[in-house]
Order: C-alpha cells, then sequence, then structure tokens
C-alpha cells in the first residue's frame, strides 16, 4: 500500500549528494532567456556555433564556488546559442514563413507525423520552443557530477543521453544485464546540449513537459524550470524523487527567480517499484543511473 512520506526523507538519502555539489555551494544569479530575440540571431541551422571551447578539468578546481561558477559559465553559453536558434525558428513557424518543404523537414526532426500542414504547424508551435536556462543548468550539473563524470569529460555528454548502436559511445560500468545501451558520445559540447534539448522538444517520454510548457505559454509566464520539471519523471527511474533533486539543484543555486513558487519542495509518495521497462520502452538517450559516479559508496547517483 502506497503511503506518504515528507521531503524530510528525501534530503535524508540524498544528502551527501546534495552536501557535496550544492548546499556548499555559493548563490549565482542566472537570467532566463526571454523572448523577443533580435531578428539578427542565426537560423536553426547550428552552422555558427560556437562549438571550440575546450572542456575545463572541473575536477582540478579545488574550490567548489569556482568550480561551479566555471560550470555554468560552460554550459551557459551553448544553452544560450541553442535557445536563440530555437527561438529563431519558432518566430518563422508562429508567421508561418516558410515553404512545404521546410515543414516536413522540421515535422521529421521533430517527430511529428505528417498530416495537413496546419495540423503539423499546431503541433510544431507546441514543439519548437526553448528549454529554461535553469533547468538545462540543473540537469547539466546532477547528470554530470559538475563536468567531472568520465562521460562528460571524455565524451562531451552532460545529460546521460543513451544510444544503441554498438560503438556509438561508453559503456556504462555497471549497466544491468541484458541491456545494450551506451552512453553517447558527442563531438562537441554544444552538440550535447542541442541533443538533449530537441529530445525534451520531441520524444513522446516528455510530452508533458512540452504541455506544461504550452501551459505557461498560454498563460504569458516566463518559463519556469521548477514548473517544467514535473514533466520530466521518465528522464530517471527515480521519478518524482529525480524531479525533486533537479528542483533542489535550481532553488538552492537561485537559477531562477520563483515568484509563483513553483520550486517549493512537495511531499512525495511512495509507490510500488515498478518492473523493469523494456529497453526499447525507454527513452532513447534518457539519463541513466551510471552517468554520474557516486562520491562514495553510501551516496546514491544522480539521474
Amino acid at each position: 500500500m502506497s503511503r506518504h512520506f515528507p521531503l524530510l526523507v528525501l534530503l535524508t538519502v540524498t544528502s551527501p549528494f546534495i552536501t557535496l555539489h550544492t548546499v556548499l555551494l555559493a548563490r549565482w544569479d542566472v537570467p532566463v532567456v526571454t523572448e523577443p530575440v533580435p531578428e539578427t540571431e542565426q537560423q536553426d541551422s547550428g552552422d555558427e556555433a560556437n562549438t571550440d571551447s575546450e572542456i575545463p578539468d572541473f575536477a582540478g578546481i579545488d574550490s567548489v564556488r569556482e568550480r561551479k561558477s566555471q560550470f555554468f559559465d560552460f554550459i551557459m553559453q551553448y544553452v544560450d546559442q541553442r535557445n536563440a536558434e530555437i527561438i529563431t525558428l519558432r518566430k518563422r513557424i508562429l508567421n508561418e514563413d516558410y515553404s512545404e518543404e521546410e515543414l516536413r523537414t522540421w515535422a521529421k526532426r521533430y517527430r511529428v507525423k505528417w498530416t495537413t500542414p496546419e495540423e503539423v504547424h499546431a503541433k510544431l508551435v507546441k514543439k519548437v520552443d526553448v528549454v529554461p536556462p535553469s533547468l538545462v543548468l540543473a540537469q547539466a550539473a546532477l547528470e554530470s557530477a559538475w563536468g567531472t563524470s568520465r562521460f562528460a569529460a571524455a565524451g562531451n555528454n552532460f545529460f546521460g543521453q543513451w544510444c544503441y548502436t554498438r560503438g556509438c559511445g561508453m559503456v556504462p560500468n555497471r549497466r544491468h544485464q541484458g541491456m545494450s545501451h551506451e552512453v553517447q558520445i558527442f563531438e562537441t559540447p554544444f552538440d550535447s546540449v542541442a541533443s538533449y534539448i530537441r529530445n525534451l522538444n520531441s520524444h513522446p517520454a516528455y510530452k508533458g513537459f512540452r504541455e506544461k510548457r504550452a501551459e505557461q505559454r498560454s498563460r504569458s509566464e516566463r518559463l519556469s524550470g521548477c514548473y517544467l520539471a514535473h514533466g520530466l519523471t521518465q528522464y530517471s527511474e527515480k521519478g518524482d524523487a529525480y524531479v525533486e533533486s533537479i528542483k533542489l539543484l535550481i532553488r538552492a543555486n537561485r537559477l531562477e527567480q520563483d515568484l509563483r513558487g513553483y520550486c517549493a519542495p512537495i511531499e512525495l509518495v511512495e509507490e510500488p517499484e515498478p518492473a523493469p521497462a523494456e529497453p526499447q520502452t525507454l527513452a532513447a538517450d534518457q539519463a541513466q543511473e551510471e552517468a554520474t559516479p557516486a562520491p562514495e559508496s553510501t551516496t546514491p547517483p544522480a539521474g
């Protein structure tokens, strides 16, 4: 039988990780992308993206405050780049400034089944939209252990994204028997950020995320990473507990203004453990436990 338990239980279980990666960190205010963006912003091509920056040796930075500051700065440049491209494309879609050939290309990219131009347009309006920087930064920090995981350092993978073609990535040390996924290797950090945002914008597993974003748009609210995080229960096997970890990171690091209280903790409901899902039912590049190594054996991994 399910029973309610206070958030204190969650914090007790995850306190070693949270203490190491959030509580000791200084305050950090990150601006949320807002519209409008100047018309001079580039198209949704990625051709002009700044992909030349080398990944800092985050593990070699002794100061936790400095490590966090450099990590956020490093990831933020790619978030700004990708969100600017998406806003440019979104404007074209909203203004119906496209050919049918372009519409078909975007429909394929965002996993929209072709029916009629009008229906495809409506679905793309919901899918082609930005992801709040607060959410991107929090997930990147959680999934990559602040850029210190081997998947981030060696594979430019900051979000624990999976792939299923043999040799496409790195095999997790603790991959369960019978699983065939690898943790994807990206050519650049920008590619990791772009793939993560595209995944949230297109994969069926994150329909709830997109619905919540559309709700905020309809209410003319600034997009909230904490609010939208509730649509990411399928990003990790931890479900609601994972969502609360994201919100805690956003809250502890002051990554967004929270005038409506969306980042406030909630009580979780303990559900019976579900049967393991078949690999093909999981998001192709969702996060997985091994993506963030635990600081010590008693600390649960992130993601």
